[in-house]
C-alpha cells in the first residue's frame, strides 16, 4: 500500500513532473521513503499531542529521550535523521528538523524549513517524502492565516527544487529522484493546506 492508498477527497496536482497532495493521514502510518516531522527547542516545547505523539509512542518513547538527552534539542533548522530497524513505523527514513523558539516562529522561518528539508530529500535520493507540520500538535496557537503556513513551506520546496535544477543543469548534482511531495494535515486543515501549496506553486506551466 502506498500513500495512495489512504482515503484522501483532495486531488494532487502536479509540477515539473513531481505530484503534490495534502494527505489527512498520522506520520505514524505513512508508506513513505521518507517521513519528517517538527519539533520546537526542547527547552520551550515538550508537548506532544496527535500525529507527533503516536510516532514517539512507536518508537517506545525514545524520541522524547534523544530530545531530553539533547542528541536533538530542536533548534531553528536542526535535523536528525532515523532509521527505523525495527520497523517503529512504515517510512523508511524519519527526519526530524527543529524549529526553535515558538515564540520566534515565522513564515520566513517555515519557508526554510521547507527549503531544508527538500534539499535533505533530493541529497538522500529518496523517491517520495511525506512532510507534517506538527505545529498543532505541539500545542501552539498560530496567528498566521490559514494557508500561510502551506504556502510558506511550499515557497521553500520551490526554492529548492529550482536551485537543485540548476545545479543539475551545470552537471554539479545527480538527477532529481523525486516524483511526490505529500502535506499531511487534520482534517480541519487539509483544505486550506491544499491551497496554501497550490498558491507557492502558482498557475501550471
Amino acid at each position: 500500500m502506498t500513500t495512495e492508498a489512504y482515503n484522501n477527497s483532495i486531488e494532487p496536482f502536479v509540477r515539473n513532473g513531481i505530484s503534490f497532495n495534502t494527505l489527512v493521514v498520522s506520520p505514524s502510518e505513512t508508506i513513505t521513503s521518507m517521513q519528517i516531522i517538527c519539533f520546537f527547542d526542547f527547552q520551550k516545547n515538550q508537548y506532544y499531542s496527535g500525529g507527533t505523539y503516536a510516532v514517539n509512542q512507536h518508537f517506545g518513547n525514545e524520541l522524547h529521550e534523544i530530545r531530553s538527552k539533547g542528541i536533538f534539542r530542536g533548534n531553528a533548522l536542526e535535523t536528525l535523521l532515523i532509521t527505523p530497524c525495527l520497523n517503529q513505523i512504515p517510512a523508511r527514513l524519519l527526519l526530524l528538523i527543529g524549529l526553535g523558539d515558538p515564540e520566534k516562529l515565522s513564515l520566513d522561518l517555515l519557508e526554510s524549513v521547507g527549503y531544508a528539508v527538500t534539499m535533505e530529500a533530493i541529497k538522500l535520493k529518496v523517491t517520495d517524502f511525506c512532510f507534517a507540520p506538527s505545529l498543532k500538535d505541539a500545542g501552539i496557537t498560530l496567528l498566521f492565516g490559514k494557508t500561510s503556513v502551506s504556502k510558506a513551506l511550499g515557497q521553500g520546496i520551490v526554492k529548492a527544487l529550482k536551485a537543485s535544477a540548476v545545479l543539475v543543469q551545470k552537471n554539479l548534482a545527480q538527477p532529481i529522484l523525486l516524483t511526490k511531495i505529500n502535506l499531511l494535515a487534520g482534517q480541519p486543515q487539509a483544505v486550506y493546506g491544499h491551497e496554501g501549496l497550490r498558491q507557492a506553486f502558482g498557475k501550471e506551466d
